[in-house]
């Protein structure tokens, strides 16, 4: 592009702002959507209902407003969406162990099972294109997440 013209699309203006690696770092992220879409379409679930389930899949039993603060939504609509996750058989509510008035919201063993035939896989083929690498050259890539990941978190708190 010449130096006074200017972008025709802010897509445009992007790519040539960006260098290639983040924007592969956002294609990444953009696939990594897309297959959390799939997955959860699979086994019959929404965006919002796939990304709940994820939330307690990875972090273990979570309190509706623990699963509300992280999906970013009121208590009301999380009583919902774990309404639809327990209807379809992916979550149960379980009394909390120690605070009998609070309930606590668990994949169930089956659905555990389901993601990590499914899942584990799939990211097994992703990690294991690192295996096309030497340890320094995954020391690199690691310090270049680990500060792309940092800006991330930086740009969230703002």
């Amino acid at each position: 592009m010449e130096p006074n013209q200017s972008p025709a699309s802010f897509g445009d203006a992007y790519r040539v702002a960006l260098r290639p690696q983040t924007l592969l770092i956002q294609q990444v992220v953009a696939l990594n959507k897309q297959f959390e879409t799939e997955a959860g379409r699979a086994i019959g679930l929404n965006a919002t209902d796939t990304a709940a389930l994820g939330e307690v899949m990875l972090s273990g039993p979570l309190s509706p407003t623990e699963l509300a603060r992280r999906l970013q939504v009121s208590t009301a609509a999380v009583t919902t969406i774990v309404d639809r996750l327990e209807s379809t058989g992916h979550v149960t509510r379980a009394q909390h162990p120690t605070d009998r008035r609070a309930v606590l919201v668990t994949p169930t063993p089956e659905s555990v099972q389901r993601a990590i035939r499914t899942l584990i896989p799939v990211a097994q083929a992703i990690d294991s294109a690192l295996d096309a690498f030497e340890d320094d050259e995954r020391e690199v890539i690691t310090r270049y997440l680990e500060a792309v990941a940092e800006r991330q978190r930086a740009t969230l708190s703002a």
